[in-house]
């Protein structure tokens, strides 16, 4: 290595000791020419950057540990890198007779570390200050303070959020079921059960019970309910999940319409009764006739004809009569169409009922 500590740091350092002070390293320089350092020199011989120390310490007696952040536009190949005093002085210069050392081009951000062994030394004096060390930026690396959880839904930009403080302020279930009013950050899962819970459970619902009420037959064209739904098939259901449904339906089992209709409630009658298949006589009716009777008329006759010399004699006779039938009655006229089928029913196309289950 090439490092020297210059005739001015040592006179700095020999400085403070008679005062009874540390002297403090807070910059670090790079330039861009390669030699051999001279102990007379005060500055790098072609600096091209200058910055703070965004992090350092001294792990040792003697053992000095520096980094510092480089950024913006400026690119170099690094040659020579100098460690200045708070107060400018130029305290050790490192070189290798063109060693590339630090390698940065445009538009990019590094940290570079740098090393400090000053074990062989009489210096002891010496401290390692952060001196304006940069905040992070999106386009600067840097020191970065963590935010606290009362800044998590401000408008603050300079502080980063740790993924415990972003879990401690993101809203769980329990948030969403108990309504709670604390700003919080919402996930995917949680804004899906928000919607279901108030859209669909405050809103939707109650406006479908009002509209058309658990419990309704709803014919539906397909062999399956679809989800939500139950079907009527005499199945059983859970009371204790399907509440609405315990209340229309007690026993807890769904009524069975494949083979049944719809019929309106009678006066006296009970809701949800069966009223079993029956076959009223089909026919026609009426009332007895008046009596009543009917005439025929009958006709007959002979004609005779003659005659001699020329002389033509004609001779008919004809009669005609008219009878009546005795007064009868027709009685009343009745009749039965029997069927040949296990049921009386109309022509008919089937559904599956089914009704909302809830």
């Amino acid at each position: 290595m090439s490092l020297l500590i210059t005739d001015a740091g040592i006179a700095a350092s020999i400085e403070a000791e008679a005062l009874g002070v540390n002297y403090k390293i807070t910059h670090i320089g790079i330039g861009l020419d390669g030699y051999v350092p001279s102990a007379g020199q005060t500055q790098l011989k072609n600096e091209v950057a200058r910055e703070a120390l965004s992090r350092g310490s001294v792990p040792a007696l003697g053992q000095l540990h520096f980094e510092a952040v480089f950024a913006g536009n400026t690119s170099f190949d690094g040659k020579e890198v100098g460690y200045f005093l708070e107060n400018g002085t130029l305290f050790a210069v490192d070189s290798r007779d063109g060693e590339i050392m630090s390698l940065k081009r445009s538009n990019t951000i590094i940290t570079e570390a740098f090393e400090l062994n000053l074990a062989g030394s009489s210096i002891k004096n010496i401290t390692v200050e952060l001196m304006g060390a940069p905040y992070a930026t999106e386009e600067l690396a840097g020191i970065a303070k963590i935010t606290t959880i009362d800044k998590m839904n401000s408008d603050d930009d300079e502080t980063i959020v740790t993924p415990k403080k972003l879990k401690d302020n993101t809203a769980t279930d329990d948030d969403i079921d108990t309504e709670s009013n604390e700003p919080k950050f919402i996930q995917l899962p949680q804004l899906w059960r928000g919607i279901q819970k108030f859209v669909l459970d405050k809103l939707w619902l109650p406006l479908a019970e009002l509209i058309y009420p658990v419990g309704c037959p709803i014919p539906y064209p397909a062999a399956e309910a679809p989800p939500k739904f139950i079907a009527y098939i005499g199945q059983t259901f859970d009371k204790t999940v399907f509440t609405k449904l315990a209340e229309r339906f007690p026993s807890g089992v769904m009524p069975d319409m494949r083979k049944n209709y719809i019929r309106g409630l009678g006066e006296g009658e009970t809701p949800l009764s069966i009223k079993g298949q029956s076959v009223q006589p089909l026919g026609f009716s009426g009332d007895e006739m008046d009596p009543h009777q009917h005439s025929a008329t009958f006709k007959g006759g002979n004609v005779a004809s003659g005659g001699s010399s020329g002389f033509y004699m004609s001779y008919q006779q004809q009669w005609s009569q008219t009878q009546k039938t005795a007064p009868v009655s027709a009685g009343t006229p009745t009749g039965i169409i029997t069927g040949t089928g296990d049921e009386t029913n109309p022509n008919s196309i089937r559904w599956l009922y089914i009704t909302r289950a809830a």
